[in-house]
């Protein structure tokens, strides 16, 4: 099984990041309104950018004609918590990411990662906390940030 940079699963952290960008910058809404959409589609993205970095496939039956039935692709790391998944994927990958967020934000990529490791299940479970508070720009731009390192180190180490 090789593992290489999925863009079946950044399209889709992708579509996270565009869907709270279209609540982020409508006129007419008021984002206050939005705060746990907003964490948890932008964490979500960021969840799924870092995933994308390492994706393996993982091949299906084969028929009797020698033909794949279909095949299944995967991340190689696993959870929700953003610091943890980096930490899991391989250091080549995290230098790598690291070195193109940095170019691509101007941001250190570890505060940001620290700061909103658990936004997706504390935002998609905000019913069970009591208080906490959460940097939407932080998040955003941890969001744009890794779709925007995770694309260019696939296109790097291809």
């Amino acid at each position: 099984m090789r593992t290489r940079p999925s863009g079946h699963i950044w399209m889709a952290a992708e579509q996270f990041y565009n869907a709270a960008e279209k609540v982020w910058n409508s006129d007419d809404i008021d984002l206050a309104a939005y705060v746990y959409p907003l964490v948890v589609n932008y964490a979500f993205s960021c969840e799924l950018s870092l995933k994308a970095s390492e994706g393996k496939v993982k091949f299906s039956e084969v028929s009797s004609e020698g033909l794949l039935f279909a095949t299944n692709i995967e991340s190689a790391v696993r959870g929700h918590d953003l610091k943890s998944i980096f930490t899991k994927l391989k250091l080549e990958t995290q230098e790598g990411i690291k070195s193109e967020f940095e170019s691509a934000t101007g941001e250190n990529l570890i505060p940001l990662l620290e700061e909103c490791s658990r936004y997706f299940e504390d935002g998609r479970y905000s019913f069970e906390k009591i208080g906490g508070s959460y940097s939407l720009s932080g998040v955003r731009t941890l969001a744009k940030g890794l779709l925007d390192a995770v694309m260019a180190f696939g296109k790097n180490h291809a």
